[in-house]
């Protein structure tokens, strides 16, 4: 008949209850405090939620000595540069096709309609910019002649009030309708 030892496991169960308590209050006593800023450490202390406690160079994390790993991963080397280079065309191409199959194209009626839009634009803007030309080359080309000088500076000053009115007030005066 084989000996039934009671005592022994017992105590060995006793052990490892005590081990796995101690383990639990190491791990307690070893968690991390929710990390706060020092300006809010600073300010709980001020009020007395915290006790003022000094900060030692072991909160400070050391420093590493290698750098952190990349996570992506490292291109490789493989076949000599002119390979790798016509590689690299290739692969260009091949992501450049990727990504334009990605665009959401405008409809025909949509590309002629915003193209008649611009060209609108620039010929207006063109002839603005023309006559206004045309009419300041004409001020000092009169205010140049003696004669009638006076009368062409006072346009332009008239010219340049007018202008900035209408830029400085042109929210009143060109209300937008909504």
């Amino acid at each position: 008949m084989a000996r039934i030892e009671t005592r022994r496991a017992e105590a060995e169960e006793e052990e490892l209850i005590e081990a796995e308590a101690f383990e639990e209050e190491e791990e307690i006593a070893a968690a991390p405090a929710p990390a706060v800023s020092d300006s809010r450490r600073r300010r709980q202390a001020k009020r007395g939620e915290l006790p003022a406690e000094p900060v030692s160079a072991a909160v400070v994390t050391p420093r590493k000595d290698r750098p952190t790993p990349s996570q992506r991963e490292e291109p490789e080397h493989r076949g000599n540069v002119i390979t790798r280079f016509f590689g690299g065309i290739r692969r260009y191409a091949r992501e450049t096709a990727v990504e334009l199959n990605k665009v959401a194209w405008p409809t025909r009626e949509e590309i002629v309609r915003l193209t008649t839009i611009v060209i609108a634009v620039t010929i207006v803007s063109a002839l603005f910019l023309g006559t206004a030309s045309f009419l300041f080359s004409l001020l000092v080309t009169n205010m140049a002649i003696a004669d009638t000088s006076t009368v062409f500076g006072i346009i332009s000053i008239v010219m340049i009030i007018v202008v900035a009115g209408l830029w400085l007030f042109r929210e009143r005066i060109f209300k937008r309708v909504e």
